[in-house]
């Protein structure tokens, strides 16, 4: 097979994989997002894609379906750029995934997501498409999984990046990955700068507070 993204190939070509025993697809849940001075909106949606892509390599029975671009970004819409969907909306769109895929004769779905708004939703809503699906729809949260930081910290370690640095949104890992790929060609370093580094999680919580208190004394104003 010249390639496994379900929208680069035919449906005569999909039907015949599907026969051949290629009983699985995934798909990713990523974002259209801002992410630093130097790395493009489509950051999220770009490593989804990447990401399953390997992942159905290595299990040579697998395929991919295109990646859900927008994402729940509601934090990120001070920034140029930025779609974001609600956490309904993005549900829907997974059981819509779902129910198209089963539909065609995959057996395994597995649902992803590459962007961290998108966890709640895609966690809440895959026991409720088992439920109504025949196919079985598996979950796997990467960007939380332990053995993920397992994989990062020793490449981190050999060029003297710190966790923090390599960070969680627009740091030394995705800068990184993007640059070791053709989409390289979409990272602008001479606009990159040093951003925050630190206990990102704890400042992502800070910033929420403010934005909350910010919503209410306007709701309160009006």
């Amino acid at each position: 097979m010249k390639t496994v993204k379900l929208e680069e190939m035919t449906s005569p070509q999909i039907a015949k994989a599907i026969d051949d025993g290629y009983d699985t697809v995934i798909f990713t849940a990523g974002a259209t997002e801002q992410h630093g001075k130097h790395l493009p909106i489509g950051m999220d949606a770009i490593d989804g894609y990447i990401f399953s892509v390997e992942v159905a390599k290595k299990l040579g029975n697998a395929l991919v379906a295109p990646v859900i671009r927008p994402g729940c970004s509601d934090h990120h819409m001070d920034f140029a750029g930025t779609i974001t969907i609600s956490k309904e909306l993005l549900q829907q769109l997974c059981f819509a995934y779902c129910r198209s895929l089963c539909h065609h004769g995959f057996s395994k779905i597995a649902l992803t997501p590459s962007h961290g708004g998108n966890i709640e939703a895609m966690e809440e809503i895959v026991p409720v498409i088992n439920e109504e699906l025949p196919c079985k729809v598996v979950w796997a949260n990467v960007l939380r999984d332990p053995r993920t930081d397992e994989r990062i910290k020793p490449v981190l370690e050999e060029y003297g990046v710190t966790k923090q640095e390599g960070g969680m949104h627009s740091g030394f890992v995705e800068t990184s990955l993007l640059l070791a790929t053709p989409y390289e060609k979409y990272v602008d370093m001479d606009a990159a700068e040093r951003g925050f580094v630190g206990e990102s999680k704890q400042e992502v919580e800070k910033l929420k507070e403010k934005k909350k208190l910010k919503t209410y004394m306007v709701s309160i104003l009006i």
